[in-house]
């Protein structure tokens, strides 16, 4: 344990920000309002704010290479905010766009039909868990209560097997919601997924717009001290923390909000002294954290595009007056035609960037690759310089008998080859915490309570808080919007303990 720094006493006012992600960003613009009289920094080991919000223009236009959805729209703070500053959003509603195992195109009435009932299964999973959360087992699997859900509804249908097992592929989609496989979901907590109604919105212009916005509302109100990674956070008294880094930083504050990412705190509890208490790091270790990874691939032109636009009904989120010329969002199910580069038939999801309004379409089509699949993808080249001729070539086998699927691919057609590659890797970032966001496994317990226990925090006893998507409320879990949720909560949190309310219009 370190001494408290000479000459150094913590002003009760003197508050330190972990992470200059949305959860820190959004608790700096409430804290920093001049009326409140804290001093604020905010500490960022990256050379960049924004943390799992990131954009970069490798391919031409800029793309998001982290969060890049608006989930729900009915009381989300990121939609509203997303219209106040006029981003470019897409409204995405049912998936009618599905490959089936054989490469071939369902009929898309039959394709939303089917995509929808699943989503039924799925909300009734969720209610199911609101219900009888505390009598479902913590080794029940959401995806056993789908199946047995499928097998009852099977039996009106002509043919029971085929209706199954289309049913139960398109029900993998649910592992890109939680970043891991869909077997893995817990039964008994699922319902904290349950997202915020209406539609999901894809951020056209990306998220450069909320995080600039958050970054101007902040600047000359604080100080932001990017490339100081964090390496201890040491409470010294009820009212003295110690916040040391490896850029040579060390200063104490009155009070911290700590809103590094879940994975991080798991594999850097020992960054904090006293140790944490048993609760909080039961919390820590029992919540799961999935991997969520996306490659980009770009052609000369979108060949994919199959027919002209046609006019569709806008609503007060979407800008678009069209429909894509290629669904926006489209699933590939298990795949039978990949087998030497998939034998484990992992299934995928893309967006055609083709899609998007004019001024952000591009020729790309981009995958979402997560869980073993998302480990086998970004493990293959990891390593290798990405404008390196492995590296593309090893892209390329793996997603051909993908995007080979696509209408008018012709193997002869220099429009249908890439020109170019790019494959995040958030699994194999420190900072993300080698991952993406957070889950409920099965075996976790009641990740409710853990979430509880983070929102809490130790602030009453070490002036220590916690923000970030982990700490959301139920249906904020995973989002953008619970990252801003949990910053803001833990922001006034901390203006209460001074017997200061911030504005309603902060």
């Amino acid at each position: 344990m370190r001494n408290p720094l000479p000459n150094h006493q913590a002003h009760a006012k003197d508050v330190c920000i972990i992470g200059a992600g949305i959860s820190g960003l959004r608790a700096a613009h409430i804290l920093s309002d001049p009326s409140l009289g804290f001093n604020v920094t905010i500490l960022e080991a990256r050379d960049r704010p924004g943390g799992r919000v990131y954009q970069t223009a490798d391919l031409g236009l800029p793309v998001d290479l982290g969060a890049t959805w608006i989930h729900g729209t009915e009381g989300n703070p990121i939609a509203a905010l997303a219209k106040k500053i006029g981003c470019s959003t897409v409204s995405c509603g049912a998936v009618y766009s599905i490959c089936d195992a054989s490469g071939n195109w369902l009929d898309r009435q039959v394709a939303r039909q089917r995509y929808e009932e699943v989503w039924d299964i799925l909300e009734k999973a969720m209610e199911h868990s609101m219900s009888h959360r505390e009598s479902i087992p913590d080794n029940a699997k959401m995806m056993d209560f789908f199946c047995d859900e499928l097998e009852s509804k099977s039996k009106s249908q002509p043919d029971p097997d085929s209706y199954i097992s289309l049913m139960r592929q398109i029900g993998e989609m649910w592992g890109a919601f939680m970043g891991d496989d869909w077997q893995r979901q817990s039964l008994k907590n699922v319902w904290l997924e349950a997202g915020l109604e209406g539609d999901n919105l894809f951020m056209a212009s990306t998220y450069k717009g909320i995080l600039d916005f958050l970054l101007e509302t902040t600047r000359d109100k604080c100080t932001l001290r990017l490339n100081c990674e964090v390496t201890s956070i040491i409470s010294h008294s009820p009212d003295v923390v110690q916040v040391d880094s490896t850029d040579g930083f060390s200063a104490v504050f009155g009070q911290v909000i700590v809103t590094t990412p879940l994975g991080w705190l798991k594999r850097n509890h020992d960054a904090f002294y006293p140790p944490l208490p048993p609760k909080i790091s039961n919390a820590i270790q029992s919540l799961g954290y999935g991997n969520l990874d996306k490659v980009f691939i770009k052609f000369p032109q979108p060949f994919w595009n199959d027919k002209i636009g046609q006019p569709s009904m806008d609503d007060q989120y979407a800008n678009t007056a069209a429909e894509p010329a290629f669904p926006i969002e489209s699933l590939f199910l298990q795949p039978e035609y990949s087998q030497n580069t998939n034998p484990a038939k992992w299934r995928t999801e893309i967006i055609s960037y083709s899609g998007l309004p004019d001024q952000y379409a591009q020729p790309i089509i981009m995958f979402f690759v997560y869980g073993q699949w998302g480990r086998h993808v970004t493990g293959l080249v990891r390593g290798t310089k990405p404008d390196s001729e492995e590296y593309r070539r090893i892209l390329y086998d793996l997603f051909h008998p993908y995007f080979s699927k696509l209408p008018n691919y012709d193997p002869a057609s220099a429009n249908c080859q890439p020109s170019d590659f790019l494959l995040t890797d958030w699994q194999n970032d420190k900072f993300a915490g080698h991952g993406s966001f957070t889950n409920e496994p099965v075996g976790s317990g009641d990740c409710s309570q853990y979430s509880d226990a983070l929102r809490k925090g130790m602030g009453e006893e070490r002036k220590i808080w916690f923000a970030g998507e982990h700490t959301s409320p139920p249906g904020g879990v995973g989002t953008v919007a619970g990252a801003y949720w949990s910053g803001e909560e833990a922001a006034r949190k901390v203006a209460s303990s001074h017997g200061l309310r911030p504005s309603s219009s902060t």
